[in-house]
């Protein structure tokens, strides 16, 4: 039986979200039910001597061939956040390999990383797929990242097509799905910096914040940078952390360096980036002008999902999440 593509155009958003912001809010407000946690911790050296956390999908026996599907969370968030375990499980139920992945700092990998995780950390998504394709010598491997690990998923892209990871078998990577990716950091920053979007910028700001706390707790590095007076935005967290811990001369040195912008046009594997006409933190003219590979990359736009939101109203009246159908749909059609 033939499946039909899924796209962006066939997202209809809850009749009571009619609205970015409400979609965007709703994530916070929303988690839905959760499948219990039923994976394997492995751990990927860095060559800084630090430590990322995968989690390895747990479940019946699979096949030698079948795919590593790796998702990447977003900003704030870790290997348990509900989208991310609903789709690891969906996608494991599927007969495919899945790993989440921990970004530096986060979720169960609080204790092996001192460096922050940030929005140009490529090179750790590659020892990930370095990682995954040493471990199993014949999958075909996938990435997802969503929103800050779009970016970083994108700007792998690029690199390992210009030859950056020589040692990485390019090969065995069969496709990439970016959802909401910041390609453009001083945009995006510029974006949060105004009053209509201080709501986010303070829900960002109290999770880095509680981050912060942890970190401090743990690392002098952390300890050593004065908490006061607290950052008031974004850019201005970046400016006292991110960037200067990661190695970055200043915060727009961070953000021209890690943005994927300049490496769009070197992607050469079958890529699908989504992006909503609605997505009040990542916005849409921020991809005006940009050079993508048409020939590898299809960019598909959706309407009132938000950022990263895509509520819906499912079958029985209640609420799901379209996004969720969506990554699980893409990964699949990569094995008709």
């Amino acid at each position: 039986m033939r499946r039909t593509t899924m796209k962006a155009a066939d997202y209809r958003p809850h009749p009571l979200l009619r609205n970015g912001h409400l979609q965007t809010m709703m994530v916070g407000l929303h988690c839905g039910i959760r499948p219990s946690y039923n994976a394997q911790m492995i751990d990927v050296e860095l060559v800084d001597g630090e430590c990322l956390q995968v989690h390895e999908e747990k479940g019946g026996p699979v096949a030698d061939k079948a795919a590593v599907v790796i998702l990447v969370h977003g900003l704030g968030g870790d290997h348990a956040s509900p989208y991310l375990q609903r789709i690891a499980h969906r996608l494991r139920q599927y007969g495919q390999r899945v790993w989440r992945l921990d970004l530096r700092g986060h979720g169960a990998g609080l204790t092996k990383a001192c460096l922050p995780a940030h929005a140009g950390a490529s090179s750790d998504l590659a020892a990930v797929y370095c990682k995954a394709a040493v471990t199993y010598t014949r999958a075909p491997i996938r990435l997802v990242g969503f929103s800050l690990s779009g970016n970083i998923l994108l700007k792998f892209l690029g690199e390992l097509a210009a030859g950056k990871y020589d040692c990485l078998p390019m090969q065995r990577l069969e496709h990439a799905l970016a959802v909401a990716p910041p390609v453009n950091l001083h945009a995006c920053a510029n974006n949060m910096d105004r009053v209509s979007r201080s709501l986010y910028s303070h829900y960002y700001l109290r999770a880095l914040d509680r981050q912060v706390q942890q970190r401090r707790r743990m690392w002098s590095r952390w300890e050593a940078i004065p908490t006061q007076p607290r950052p008031k935005s974004i850019r201005q967290f970046d400016a006292r952390y991110t960037a200067p811990l990661s190695g970055f001369k200043s915060v727009d040195d961070y953000y021209t360096l890690a943005s994927a912008t300049d490496w769009l046009s070197s992607i050469v594997t079958p890529t699908m980036v989504l992006l909503d006409q609605h997505d009040p933190i990542v916005t849409i003219d921020s991809f005006d002008h940009l050079a993508w590979n048409s020939t590898s990359t299809q960019i598909e736009v959706s309407r009132f999902g938000g950022h990263m939101g895509y509520f819906t109203r499912d079958p029985e009246g209640g609420i799901s999440r379209w996004i969720e159908d969506y990554v699980v749909h893409r990964m699949r059609m990569q094995a008709s």
